[in-house]
Formats: structure tokens, sequence, C-alpha cells
């Protein structure tokens, strides 16, 4: 009887051996992809030149706080919207000030994967920049969704 169920046990694994993903490693996520992860950054930086705060806010508690409950949805609202506030504060007031415009630096690929990918960018203002890191999930039905935002201060060569 324990023979038996060795054999079995074997010919499972080996059958999922054979059926088994294979490791891609050449996947990257397609152009359309790519675009509308570029309009979503592009939208934001519209509305953090425009000073318009709270459409960024609720766009990213939206896209990344599905799941969270009302209280946790408006307190991270709160949140960003003031960071954005102190952002563009002028000096010397504040450190930043105005956007004057921003570049994309880098792409970034996970190996294997065609649906999840980060664009990292460089946002110039007044008086000094921020990095912007933007990661994105293509969902399955193709539409692309911003899964993180984050922002710092650190030099972009070593960034």
């Amino acid at each position: 009887m324990t023979k038996k169920f060795l054999t079995i046990i074997a010919i499972l694994f080996s059958f999922n051996m054979i059926l088994g993903q294979n490791l891609d490693l050449k996947k990257i996520p397609n152009d359309d992809y790519i675009n509308q992860a570029k309009i979503i950054s592009k939208t934001f930086f519209e509305n953090l030149k425009n000073k318009e705060h709270k459409s960024n806010a609720d766009f990213i508690v939206k896209s990344i706080g599905s799941t969270w409950d009302e209280s946790k949805k408006i307190s991270e609202r709160n949140s960003y919207l003031s960071k954005f506030e102190i952002i563009s504060m002028k000096p010397p007031m504040g450190v930043y000030g105005d956007l004057n415009g921003y570049d994309l630096i880098e792409q970034g690929f996970l190996k294997g994967s065609d649906r999840y990918f980060r664009h990292t960018y460089l946002g110039y203002f007044e008086d000094s920049f921020l990095l912007f890191e933007f990661r994105f999930y293509a969902k399955s039905d193709g539409k692309v969704s911003l899964h993180y935002i984050g922002w710092s201060e650190n030099n972009p060569f070593e960034y």
C-alpha cells in the first residue's frame, strides 16, 4: 500500500513539473501598458503643477486604497493632500515651490513579469528636485493601475 501511494505521489509530482510554468526572463510590459502608465504619471504631474492636490490625493487613495476602510481612506487622503500642499509651498516658506517640469529617468521591470513595473521620474521645482517612484500593475482586463507612489530627496545618481 505504501509503495503504491509513493508511486502515485511521484507520478503526480512529475506531472506537475512537466506542466509547471517556465521562467521567461525576456518578458517585459507591452507598449500599451507602458503608455497607460505614462498617462497616469503625466496626469499626476499636471495636477501637481496646477495645484490640484485634492485630485491627486483622491486618485491615489482610489488606486492603492481600494481595500482600506473608510476611516483609513479619509486619513490617507488628508495625509497626501497636506504633503502635496507642503511640497508646493514657495521658498522661503517651503523647500520646493512650483513644479517646472519632470523627466522619466528609469523604467524598471521585474524579470519574468510583464504586468508589474516601475517608472522613476525626476521632478524639477523652483528651488529643488524630488524623485518620484510609481509602480504599476497591469490587470487581467488590460487596464494599468497605480499600485504604489512615493517620493524622496535622494541623490538621483545614487537611486
